[in-house]
Formats: C-alpha cells, sequence, structure tokens
C-alpha cells in the first residue's frame, strides 16, 4: 500500500466520524443542511475537445441543482457558499463547487461570504479526465432583486439564476466554456449529490481524494436529509 493510500483511508476515516457525528447531532446533513433547489440548463460554446461529453456537446443538457450554505445558520456571519450541480442522462453526473478564490492558488482555497453576497464558484479540486486535470468554474452574472424570505434562513437575497461557466487546468487560465440557467423553487429538497460516485461521463476523482471524501459521504447519509435550519 502506498503513502497514499495510507494518508487516504486514515484521514477518510477520521472524517467518517467527524462527519457522522455531526449528523446524528444536528438530526440532518453534516454541513450545508439548509438550502433551496431548482431546476438547471447549461448551454455549452463549442472550443476545443475536452474528452468531457457535457462539455463538448452544446446542448441544452438539463439537471438540477440545490444552492446553501455550508452551517445553514440564519445570521448575517461569514460562511462558505456551496452549489451543488446534477446534469442528466448517460453522460451526466454530480459536481459540487464551493465558494473559492479564482487565482492560481486562489482556486483552492475556500473564501467566507455573507448571506446576501454571491460570487465565484469552483470546484477547489480538479477532476481527472483523459487529457488531464481540470477545474470547473461558475461566475454569477446577476443576483435576482432583494426581497424578503418567509423561511428566514436566508432573508436578503434568493439565488443567483444566471451563471457563466468556465474551464481551467490548475494553474492555467480560465476559459469561457458556456452559460448555466437557474430557476430556483421556494423550498428545500432531501436529494444529495454524490461527486465521487456519480461525476460526469469522462471524468473521475482522484484516488486520494476519493479516499478521504467518500466515508464522509457515506456517514453524513446515515441520517435522513431533512432540512432543518440550525438555531443562530
Amino acid at each position: 500500500m502506498s503513502l497514499a493510500d495510507v494518508v487516504g483511508h486514515a484521514g477518510g476515516a477520521v472524517l467518517a466520524a467527524v462527519f457522522g457525528l455531526i449528523a446524528r447531532l444536528r438530526g440532518t446533513r453534516a454541513l450545508h443542511p439548509v438550502g433551496v433547489c431548482g431546476a438547471a440548463r447549461l448551454d455549452v460554446r463549442t472550443g476545443p475537445p475536452s474528452g468531457v461529453p457535457v462539455l463538448d456537446g452544446p446542448g441544452p443538457h438539463r439537471g438540477v441543482a440545490r444552492w446553501s450554505r455550508a452551517t445553514g445558520r440564519r445570521g448575517d456571519g461569514l460562511d462558505i457558499e456551496g452549489l451543488a450541480l446534477r446534469i442528466d442522462g448517460p453522460t451526466g453526473g454530480d459536481v459540487l463547487l464551493a465558494s473559492t478564490g479564482t487565482g492560481v492558488v486562489g482556486r483552492h482555497v475556500l473564501v467566507l461570504r455573507r448571506r446576501d453576497t454571491h460570487g465565484p464558484l469552483t470546484t477547489l479540486l480538479p477532476l481527472s479526465t483523459r487529457r488531464g486535470r481540470l477545474l470547473l468554474r461558475l461566475d454569477p452574472v446577476e443576483a435576482d432583486p432583494v426581497e424578503a424570505d418567509p423561511r428566514g434562513w436566508a432573508a436578503g437575497a434568493h439565488p443567483p439564476t444566471s451563471y457563466r461557466l468556465l474551464v481551467s487546468a490548475p494553474g492555467r487560465p480560465w476559459h469561457e466554456r458556456g452559460t448555466l440557467e437557474l430557476t430556483w423553487t421556494e423550498g428545500d429538497c432531501t436529494r444529495r449529490h454524490d461527486p465521487v460516485g456519480r461525476p460526469p461521463a469522462g471524468t473521475w476523482v482522484a484516488p486520494l481524494w476519493a479516499a478521504l471524501r467518500d466515508p464522509s459521504y457515506a456517514a453524513s447519509e446515515q441520517v435522513a436529509a431533512d432540512p432543518v435550519t440550525p438555531a443562530g
């Protein structure tokens, strides 16, 4: 067994214990417990072949999405913004994106934002493909007008309804590849996304990252994903 295997399995076991405990204490998802769900439409521009069918076909590619904040707390404090995207069909799959920077290093660093502030979201860790490693990025085109939300968890603004899709290899410039349009509902959903076990066709998660992430997902999923808003 390689050092990477040892680190991955040991780290995965620790994360599984931590996330499993948090999920049991909360009675719902360990992270991103409260969100809003909607329908997604991905349109892709013609560009250099990537080996990833979803990025190489113009679409439209239909799917679903869920926007949330990491802790789900209702206060004005800083939190990590997240968007889980599922593209339907045989070439589709699940992708998780989180608030990060966009620079060579910053695209791998999480960024905290206020509940009414939206910005770039990236996959944080690259996906593996036959042509090399690939990062995805979503930049909001504009946010919806501020309006009250009776649920309280996101009072101040709904998530953006339109994003620019950009792609890059680690350390390389970003290239615009398409647009993502979202139609949000007024409620949350219990759907779970699995970026490790169900990535888009033509991509996969590196074994080390899979070993770190898979056990924590499995542990958290032992508790029902009931939308519950933590106090705060």
